[in-house]
């Protein structure tokens, strides 16, 4: 299973490339841009919002245009999906904010899942009856292939549910 996960590691990094390429081509020179690592990494911290102008009502819950971050969730399981994303970005550069946020570093893509081949159903299934399923149920889960099955009485955590959608997880609840 090791060597798996090791093949998605190389899988995800050519894609990175792939991409990094391809932005690279449509923004021209990214002489002024710093270098992208290779590897991931957490984003730079973000600065403090200033303070609000006096007498501005509801103006401490607005986030400044230039601190919104995005993130997008992009499976890229084949060629047809990397095709998909590369003309998904043409279509992201028309637009002048959305070619200011990808340069910015505000607009960020996250790959999405495994590419497996299989189908939710192909894969074998582990019931979960009663309890509370959690982020280490479900990535065991995901190393094994398995998809999960909660009873009744079993309870999903939002960071196990969260967790199954980062590593394309297929989870079913019995009514």
């Amino acid at each position: 299973m090791t060597a798996s996960l090791d093949l998605r590691a190389v899988i995800a990094d050519q894609v990175r490339e792939i991409v990094r390429e391809v932005v690279a081509d449509l923004v021209g020179s990214t002489a002024s841009a710093p270098p992208v690592a290779a590897s991931p990494v957490a984003p730079p911290p973000v600065a403090a919002a200033p303070a609000p102008p006096a007498g501005v009502a509801g103006a401490e819950h607005v986030t400044p245009p230039q601190l919104r971050e995005r993130l997008e969730a992009v499976r890229i399981a084949d060629d047809a999906d990397l095709d998909r994303f590369a003309r998904h970005l043409l279509a992201l550069f028309e637009n002048p904010k959305n070619r200011q946020d990808l340069k910015a570093g505000r607009l960020r893509f996250r790959l999405e899942g495994g590419t497996t081949a299989a189908t939710p159903q192909d894969r074998p299934a582990q019931r979960i009856d009663t309890g509370a399923v959690t982020e280490r149920q479900v990535k065991d889960a995901a190393e094994a292939g398995r998809r999960l099955i909660l009873g009744r009485r079993a309870v999903l955590t939002p960071l196990a549910r969260e967790r199954a959608r980062a590593l394309g997880v297929p989870i079913e609840k019995e009514r």
